[in-house]
């Protein structure tokens, strides 16, 4: 699933090569079928609507592919997230960490947010740079963001 996933993103970067990306899964999964979220960390879509929703993919409820599948080869199973206080976490920019009253206040300050991603994947246990070039796709960084070091 993480090598569709990789798929994708390499097809979408050919219409946009600045964009950075995430693979992952919610810790409580929205559907009974298993599912990978492909996701641009521009987060420029008229679906996301709520803070919840925000949250879900900017907080440790979202699991980054890499993470769950390391897990579940070492230990046979992932570490879930599922605590609901992350869906309740204040609305910060997933670049500047700056926060906002609601979606909308976020929203117009990502159209503007000069901050970079970060190309650095932190988990609380390592810390190291690593490419989508490992995954045989060129131009574009996996990461993790900040929400992991705070």
């Amino acid at each position: 699933m993480h090598d569709v996933g990789a798929k994708w993103v390499q097809t979408f970067l050919k219409e946009n090569q600045s964009l950075a990306f995430r693979l992952g899964y919610h810790s409580a999964p929205s559907m009974r079928q298993l599912h990978l979220h492909v996701i641009s960390q521009d987060f420029d879509s008229k679906h996301l609507k709520n803070k919840k929703h925000w949250n879900s993919f900017n907080s440790p409820f979202f699991r980054d592919s890499v993470d769950v599948i390391q897990e579940i080869t070492e230990e046979g199973r992932p570490t879930l997230n599922e605590d609901e206080k992350f869906m309740s976490m204040e609305l910060r920019c997933n670049r500047c960490r700056s926060a906002h009253p609601n979606i909308p206040r976020l929203k117009s300050h990502l159209l503007i947010c000069k901050s970079h991603f970060l190309p650095i994947y932190c988990s609380m246990h390592q810390t190291k740079t690593i490419r989508i070039a490992s995954l045989n796709l060129s131009n574009a960084l996996v990461f993790k963001p900040l929400f992991y070091l705070i």
